[in-house]
């Protein structure tokens, strides 16, 4: 081979290294950014809630709900972070104080707590199809196996990471989804909850279906709805 043409072949293995060097792809972390927790980051959702009860009948709400992180302070080696949440009918009301929470997060979980109930909402790494107990922490149990073998855990699902998410025209473009129960009996009820979590922003979607069927009498697969509970909590402004 002429030295002008191993020039030029070295020259072109060159080029086409760097090529495959621009496109590789790099490792986008375990999941914790997903989860971002600091002091003085706020979300604001308008939430949509529908009610049914035996007595009332169906009662249909809309308001818009705050959560800020206020302040953050150490406890059993971890720091907690206090939420503040606030509510309010519209953006013209001002808003009013509803409860406190906390929540804190380390390489393994995000641990969000509901009043006094800690949920294990995300377990690091996220991989897609991964399962954990959300309710580990606590002595709720649940209808699903535990990795033993025995009945009695809620187990939350890994499900589209890293995919886009659209909702009300908004889109994101780097989410999770958490399926929290997919269960949807005919006969008895159904209990369908997810959440959406986008990188670097957080909980952007939520969405709970929980129905129970009449299951005496003729209402008997007639899915007739005796109580329940349908929300949606979107994502409309978010900071700090």
């Amino acid at each position: 081979m002429k030295l002008l043409d191993l020039k030029r072949a070295i020259f072109i293995c060159f080029l086409l290294f760097l090529g495959c060097q621009s496109r590789e792809v790099k490792p986008k972390g375990t999941g914790t950014e997903y989860y971002p927790l600091k002091l003085g980051i706020f979300w604001t959702y308008k939430v949509i809630e529908t009610h049914i009860t035996q007595v009332g009948g169906q009662t249909n709400s809309q308001y818009e709900m705050k959560i800020q992180v206020a302040d953050s302070f150490p406890s059993e080696g971890q720091i907690f972070y206090r939420l503040l949440r606030y509510t309010r009918q519209n953006a013209t009301e001002a808003w009013s104080s509803l409860d406190t929470w906390s929540s804190r997060k380390d390489q393994f979980q995000a641990i969000l707590q509901e009043g006094n109930i800690p949920y294990i909402k995300l377990a690091f790494p996220l991989v897609e199809g991964k399962t954990w107990n959300a309710n580990a922490l606590n002595t709720l149990g649940g209808k699903d196996k535990c990795a033993d073998g025995s009945v009695g855990c809620e187990n939350y699902a890994v499900n589209n990471l890293a995919k886009s998410f659209q909702d009300t025209g908004i889109s994101y473009e780097d989410s999770v989804t958490i399926i929290e129960n997919n269960e949807d009996d005919p006969i008895v009820g159904k209990d369908v909850r997810k959440s959406v979590y986008a990188r670097s922003i957080g909980l952007i979607y939520r969405e709970i279906t929980t129905l129970e069927y009449c299951t005496i009498g003729n209402c008997i697969g007639k899915q007739i709805v005796e109580t329940g509970v349908i929300m949606k909590q979107t994502l409309i402004d978010h900071g700090g």
